[in-house]
C-alpha cells in the first residue's frame, strides 16, 4: 500500500511539473517583496605592481618582449655598448605550470629573446649569456596568479662591470635606480 501510494504522489509531482501552463504569480506578494539590493561590485585583477626590477616579464606561456619593456632592454644595451668590461647573464624563468622539461625549455627562449634584443641595442655576444632556470630556482612562492606571473620572466643579472646603480631585492631579484633606468618595470604579466 505504501508503495501504491509513494508512485501516486511520484506520478502527480511529475504531471505537475510538465504542465506547460505558466505559474500564477501572486501580485500582492510581488508588490511587498523588498527591492534587491544591488549586488557588490566584482573584483577586477590586481593592478600589476610597478618597480625598478632589472627583468623583462612574459605572460603565460610566452616569450616575446612586450613594448612596455623595450625601455629596460635599451637601458642594459647601452650601458653594455659604453662598458665593454660589463657582462650580463640572462636568467629565463617560469612559473610552476607544467613539466621541469617544458619549462626549462621556454626559460631558454625567454632568455634568448632578451639576449638578441640586448645586443640588436648595442651589447655584443660575448657580453650576454643566456641560461634557463625553467621553474627550477622561484623568487616567488607560486600559490597564486600574481605571485606565479611574477616568476614569468627573464633577469638581467650582472656578472662583470656592474652599474653603480645595480642591486638585488630581498627576494633576489636584480634592480637598477635612475642612473641605469628612468623608468619603472611593470612586474607581472597575465
Amino acid at each position: 500500500m505504501k508503495k501504491i501510494l509513494a508512485l501516486l504522489i511520484a506520478g502527480g509531482a511529475m504531471v505537475a511539473c510538465s504542465s506547460n501552463k505558466a505559474p500564477e504569480t501572486d501580485m500582492k506578494a510581488v508588490a511587498s517583496a523588498p527591492e534587491p539590493v544591488a549586488s557588490a561590485p566584482v573584483a577586477s585583477a590586481p593592478e600589476p605592481v610597478v618597480t625598478n626590477h632589472n627583468s623583462v616579464y612574459f605572460g603565460f606561456n610566452k616569450y616575446d618582449i612586450k613594448d612596455d619593456y623595450t625601455g629596460i632592454i635599451k637601458a642594459n644595451a647601452d650601458y653594455l655598448a659604453a662598458h665593454k668590461d660589463a657582462k650580463v647573464q640572462v636568467q629565463g624563468n617560469t612559473d610552476d605550470v607544467g613539466s621541469v622539461e617544458y619549462n626549462l625549455s621556454l626559460g631558454q627562449k625567454r632568455a634568448d629573446v632578451v639576449k638578441k634584443a640586448l645586443i640588436a641595442n648595442g651589447a655584443t655576444k660575448a657580453q650576454v649569456e643566456a641560461i634557463s632556470n625553467g621553474k627550477l630556482k622561484p623568487k616567488y612562492d607560486n600559490n597564486s596568479s600574481a605571485t606565479r606571473a611574477m616568476n614569468r620572466r627573464s633577469d638581467i643579472n650582472y656578472t662583470a662591470g656592474q652599474p653603480t646603480g645595480y642591486s638585488t631585492d630581498s627576494n633576489g631579484v636584480p634592480t637598477v635606480d635612475g642612473s641605469v633606468y628612468n623608468g619603472t618595470v611593470t612586474e607581472g604579466v597575465e
